[in-house]
């Protein structure tokens, strides 16, 4: 990053107040789906918390493993560990840690992550071309 990109990055970083603030954050690549997927994607049928199989309908087209996804009634993001085309049932992990309303809309493109600083340990350094490289731990809130 240029100096003038870094600095919104930290200041922001520095304002979380070290583990104790949370934020979302959508992050470019993974967030959305590498399948073709189009259309509403919706929970069909209602799920209970430990359930890892979802049956859905309103898609065409597939979303792939390694995927995330995000119920709307959720704060946690899941992962798909199996390919799915269309309607039918689709396997997360983790488990849902909360239940899943029939219709229950599902994101699986701009997946919202909603995150806390893991540590206090932030490093940064300046490159010979003055190009700053940032690291920071994060986790995810629930």
């Amino acid at each position: 990053m240029t100096r003038a990109e870094f600095q919104p990055v930290y200041a922001f970083a520095i304002s979380q107040q070290g583990r104790l603030g949370s934020f979302t954050i959508v992050p470019p690549v993974v967030s959305d789906t590498t399948g073709s997927a189009t259309g509403t994607l919706a929970a069909n049928g209602a799920h209970s918390v430990g359930d890892s199989t979802i049956t859905i309908d309103g898609i065409s087209g597939d979303i792939k493993a390694g995927d995330f996804v995000k119920f709307s009634g959720h704060d946690k993001v899941y992962m798909l560990v199996a390919d799915r085309d269309g309607a039918g049932t689709m396997t997360i992990e983790p488990a849902l840690v909360a239940s899943v309303a029939d219709n229950e809309t599902i994101a699986y493109n701009n997946v919202a992550f909603t995150m806390r600083l893991n540590n206090d340990i932030q490093e940064f350094a300046i490159s010979s071309n003055e190009y700053y490289e940032y690291e920071l731990d994060m986790i995810e809130v629930l």
